[in-house]
């Protein structure tokens, strides 16, 4: 039993922590394209001056969209490899958790539809945008911020319930 909850609790801190990861560097991608903007290597200034600093800017952009969106993908597969692991740690153990086995089945149920459904979206959506004007904003971008929104919200309660699980887990130990 003692294993098997630490082994759980292993498991849990992982998800938790690249839940973190990901939050962490797909906001980064985008601000580290602004600061190379603000002060910009001289080589690669004069690489991009013939495309002009808001194409160069459309352009670092586009590839910060698609580093977000493949780490994304992967955050979701992985997470559903995680949950699916901790489903089964807790299911086999005696006497079972019946709490944490609602609560991670709730947590997967989320990463299944974020990664099934909302991402896809979000990806799709966010390519037609990458190189439109956004003055003024297209019709579509109501939407990608709707979706985001709906994704944003979505994972913080499943990490806030992976946090309150494992905060319960340890105060039982």
């Amino acid at each position: 039993m003692l294993r098997s909850q630490a082994g759980a609790i292993g498991v849990l801190s992982c998800w938790i922590g690249l839940n973190l990861f990901v939050w962490f560097a797909a906001t980064r991608t985008f601000r580290t394209i602004e600061q190379i903007l603000k002060s910009p290597d001289p080589r690669f200034s004069r690489t991009v001056e013939l495309l002009g600093a808001e194409p160069t800017r459309d352009v670092l952009r586009h590839v910060a969209s698609e580093i977000n969106r493949r780490y994304f993908r992967a955050y979701g597969w992985t997470e559903i490899l995680l949950g699916i692991i901790l489903l089964v740690l807790l299911y086999r153990q005696t006497p079972r958790d019946t709490v944490g086995v609602a609560m991670v089945g709730g947590m997967l149920v989320l990463v299944v539809a974020l990664t099934l459904v909302i991402t896809p979206r979000i990806s799709s959506l966010g390519r037609k945008l990458d190189f439109t004007p956004h003055t003024p904003p297209p019709p579509e971008m109501r939407r990608f911020w709707m979706l985001h929104g709906a994704f944003t919200s979505l994972d913080g309660v499943k990490l806030l319930a992976g946090i309150i699980l494992l905060i319960r887990w340890i105060a039982h130990i």
